[in-house]
């Protein structure tokens, strides 16, 4: 009998924990969105998990596809015919197409020695992006035919197979280097290495790879530097990047470096001010006296180094990439503070007003209590929409409008269904408490405070939960109160958010937005489950 008892719990709890997985999927969807890459998002099939990012140590290198895509059979494709054997057929000639258009004398950029080994390690990505380039442009009809295969391959372009092989062979390269004055004017300009990877091998943890310098002359002594910037390609190490400058006989080094990221190329900006809102995403140089300067005024160099990254941050630094960018792009710190605020206004309301109020019609006997009661949950059958338009009229007129005054006030009157649960709680206690410290000379405001309200904290903790999800992920009221965007929440924020980058193909970030928004509810229920439960559970049982 106790081996089937335990047998039934274990399915007991093997069918909640399962249950539990398939209602987190979402949610887990949600968060793993957050951390992919733009290409995972809009990847078939679907990607569930973000990739991790390669360990790199030597550069140029192989960045193999984790998520590799599906040759897909096109709808016309004959049923008769074997899929797999003609996939196998068109890979074949992929591939021979791509190495004849490599090895073409007009291949766009200068081919290291080592690149066409690489090349050929990197043969299964090559095929794989070729096909996702070029079979959305073989009309669907001839599909259908004999000649289908030598139709896709004769559309397959050497840009097409050059932009296969930059996404799979990283490296870095450098643009150019552009030094500029107050109008953003150029002064002065040094060659970079534009089509050719710089080579570097990082041997310790922290030792700077000096990876570019640039000597770079002044067109005249009077125009004064305020601005550069460099064209980089990253090779997506997650490595930093610092610079140094010497300049009219003093040293400037990077204030913090930027992370190579990307794999394509960006322009990354240096100026001697701090970043300020609103202003073009740039680094900081600053003076450095152990830098030795001993050219002329109308000289400058500029010497960039690769600062090694730890794994472990390289890995935190690509799966937060999504949430920094969501504070690049709005200022979320300051829509979750204002959230906090809110919130705490509001959870401190429900909690003094319902548990006096509630109080009052378990306790006091005063004449009409019970109708006042009656009509206070008659009120739970008004729909929130009747008193929205009075509420905007009265508050605007009080001065209110575009404050967070109308977002909290309403919360110290209490709620209908918060009045009625601490009243099913209060009457649960025995009235022989409340006469024994009457006949102690209590008041009826000691006894709510000193007596009552400690017997009361599950139905105070279910409040503040309900109250605290209710008011974080409330919507509509800021929406209509508040214009000025350091008094906008956080759920409001993410509907700007949404409505100003979604368009712009940034789903990653806007999952990323939506998570940060959901913790605090998750971790609040993980954390305050038990209280919540309880509270519930004791209001059903007590009246």
């Amino acid at each position: 009998m106790s081996a089937n008892r335990r047998s039934v719990t274990l399915l007991h709890h093997g069918l909640l924990a399962f249950l539990s997985l398939v209602f987190s999927l979402p949610f887990l969807w949600m968060l793993s969105t957050s951390m992919k890459a733009d290409d995972e998002i809009i990847h078939d099939p679907m990607v569930w998990f973000p990739e991790i990012p390669n360990r790199v140590r030597h550069s140029p290198y192989l960045d193999v596809e984790a998520h590799p895509p599906r040759w897909r059979r096109p709808s016309t494709f004959p049923e008769s015919r074997d899929w797999d054997g003609f996939v196998r057929q068109l890979r074949e000639e992929t591939w021979t197409r791509a190495k004849t258009l490599f090895t073409d004398p007009s291949w766009p950029q200068a081919r290291g020695p080592e690149e066409p080994a690489f090349f050929t390690k990197a043969r299964k990505d090559i095929e794989d992006f070729l096909w996702m380039a070029v079979h959305n442009r073989v009309p669907e009809g001839d599909w259908a035919g004999p000649e289908a295969a030598r139709l896709f391959v004769e559309r397959i372009t050497q840009e097409d197979v050059a932009k296969a092989w930059l996404r799979v062979y990283r490296g870095i390269e450098i643009g150019g280097f552009y030094f500029r004055n107050a109008s953003a004017r150029d002064i002065g300009r040094g060659e970079g290495s534009m089509g050719r990877k710089v080579p570097y091998t990082i041997r310790g943890s922290e030792q700077p790879v000096e990876i570019a310098r640039a000597d770079i002359g002044i067109v005249s002594p009077s125009e004064k530097l305020e601005q550069i910037m460099v064209r980089i390609k990253g090779d997506a190490s997650y490595h930093r990047l610092s610079a140094t400058l010497l300049y009219r006989g003093s040293g400037y080094r990077t204030e913090a470096p930027t992370l190579l990221s990307l794999g394509e190329y960006q322009d990354v900006f240096w100026t001697f001010n701090p970043q300020r809102k609103y202003e073009v995403e740039h680094l900081t140089l600053t003076p450095d006296p152990n830098l030795r300067n001993d050219l002329p005024d109308h000289m400058a160099r500029m010497i960039l180094y690769l600062l090694p990254t730890p794994y472990w941050r390289v890995v935190w630094e690509r799966l937060t990439e999504n949430c920094q960018e969501v504070f690049r792009w709005v200022p979320y710190a300051t829509y979750t503070w204002v959230t906090v605020k809110i919130t705490f206004w509001n959870i401190l309301g429900q909690l003094l007003a319902c548990s006096l109020v509630g109080f009052a019609f378990a306790r006091l006997s005063f004449p009409g209590r019970d109708l006042l009661f009656v009509l206070m949950l008659a009120t739970m059958m008004l729909p929130p929409q009747v008193t929205m338009v009075p509420q905007f009229v009265l508050f605007s007129k009080l001065g209110m409008y575009n404050t967070l005054f109308p977002l909290t006030i309403m919360s110290f009157t209490g709620a209908p269904f918060f009045i009625f649960l601490m009243r099913q709680f209060y009457m649960g206690i025995p009235q022989d408490l409340t006469d024994a410290a009457k006949i102690d000379g209590c008041g009826y405001f000691t006894i709510y405070w000193r007596i009552l309200l400690p017997l009361v904290k599950p139905a105070l903790a279910a409040i503040a939960i309900f109250q605290f999800q209710n008011t974080w992920n409330e919507f509509l009221q800021p929406l209509i109160y508040i214009t000025d965007e350091d008094k906008t929440p956080m759920s409001v924020g993410l509907f700007i958010f949404r409505q100003t980058q979604a368009q712009g193909g940034q789903w990653a970030e806007l999952m990323a937005a939506a998570s940060m928004m959901t913790f605090p509810i998750i971790f609040l229920f993980f954390f305050t489950q038990r209280y919540f439960i309880q509270g519930v559970t004791l209001t059903g049982l007590k009246g």
